[in-house]
């Protein structure tokens, strides 16, 4: 539920976008690095990141039609986020490293 709380205030904050809660979807995932592609994390980056690694996503499409996602890949066992990366529409239009 925080995830869900902070994506909200992250899509009103950044984006001018309202969204409910119960307007989003939840989902998570483990990928191993070949099994992803460079739009939702490029290979500079997967290179700093666990392998296999797990990414949660919440996403939500607004009354345009614009599918909003954001994925965090976290830290298996303190759930510690290790990279965000936002995308609208197929586009990436954001993301943080939180690694060196």
């Amino acid at each position: 539920m925080v995830n869900l709380k902070w994506f909200v205030g992250r899509m009103k904050k950044f984006f001018n976008v309202d969204v409910k809660v119960e307007d989003v979807s939840f989902e998570a995932y483990d990928f191993y690095h070949e099994e992803l592609d460079d739009l939702l994390i490029p290979a500079k980056h997967l290179e700093k990141l666990p392998d296999p690694l797990l990414i949660e996503t919440l996403s939500y499409v607004d009354e345009k039609g614009y599918e909003w996602m954001a994925g965090f890949v976290l830290e298996e066992g303190t759930k510690k986020r290790l990279y965000e990366v936002w995308i609208r529409n197929g586009e990436q239009i954001a993301y943080e490293l939180y690694v060196d």
